[in-house]
Formats: structure tokens, C-alpha cells, sequence
């Protein structure tokens, strides 16, 4: 009998099913049905018909159902149409789709600075405002009147 290998660390949820504690997925987790608790994987999926309640901690998160409480997501968190977040969340890159909803506070953690250390992230103001119209000379060619 060929077993996949790819698909041996996944785990499923199906609707219907209902899971209370702890879950330590090595690959992806896939829920239609509803977990109670905490769940750490590298990837999850939440179906529309998915809720999931308690901590959750992954790389990467896609939210068509629900999900609540504390969220760390490393990397990547796409909250669907469908998809209704709601809790503590902390997340590297967010993406809201229209329609998808979030409640709750964000933390952005683990990205990149906009500017290196080293320099000033406000961008520098000039040290006098000068109007336009003062700017180009003023008589230029025999234009004045005297």
C-alpha cells in the first residue's frame, strides 16, 4: 500500500467533528468542524463551516470560518470573505478580503522595518517653507516698469 508522505504530518477536522485540548500539528491543519483549545501548526486552513477557540499559533493562517481568542501568526494571515477573526492577534503580514471581518487589537511583529536602524523614518522638512511665487526671479528680461 503507497503511502503519502506529503500528507502523513496533515490533520483534518471534518464538520461535524468537535475537539477540546491541545493539538501540535507538524504540517498543516485543515478544520471544518470546531476546536476548543489550543492548536499549533505550520500551516492552517479554516473552512467556512470552521471555528476555532483558544490559542492558535502558526505560520501561516487562512480564515474562511471563525476564529477567536489569541492568534500568532509568523507569517502570513488571510482572512476571507466568509472570515470572521475576532481576539488578540499578532501577525508579520495581514490580508483582509471585503466582506471579512476583524475584532479585536493587532500587533504587528517579525516584519522588516520600512528603514534601516541607522537612518531617520520621518522625512525631512525644509527649513523654510518658500511660496512658488517667490521662487523664480522677478524681473527677467526688461519687464519692470521704472
Amino acid at each position: 500500500m503507497a503511502t503519502n508522505i506529503d500528507q502523513s504530518n496533515n490533520l483534518v477536522i471534518g464538520n461535524g467533528v468537535t475537539f477540546k485540548g491541545t493539538l501540535n500539528v507538524p504540517k498543516k491543519a485543515t478544520i471544518y468542524g470546531t476546536v476548543d483549545g489550543e492548536l499549533t501548526a505550520e500551516e492552517i486552513f479554516i473552512g467556512q463551516s470552521g471555528k476555532i477557540t483558544g490559542k492558535v499559533t502558526a505560520r501561516a493562517i487562512e480564515v474562511e470560518g471563525e476564529m477567536h481568542q489569541v492568534i500568532h501568526c509568523r507569517d502570513h494571515l488571510h482572512i476571507r470573505a466568509t472570515g470572521k477573526v475576532s481576539g488578540k492577534l499578532e501577525y508579520s503580514q495581514i490580508q483582509i478580503e471585503r466582506g471579512g471581518e476583524f475584532r479585536g487589537e493587532m500587533q504587528q511583529v517579525g516584519a522588516p522595518p520600512v528603514y534601516p536602524a541607522a537612518s531617520n523614518p520621518a522625512p525631512a522638512k525644509p527649513a523654510m517653507a518658500v511660496p512658488a511665487v517667490t521662487a523664480a526671479p522677478a524681473a527677467a528680461g526688461g519687464n519692470n516698469a521704472n
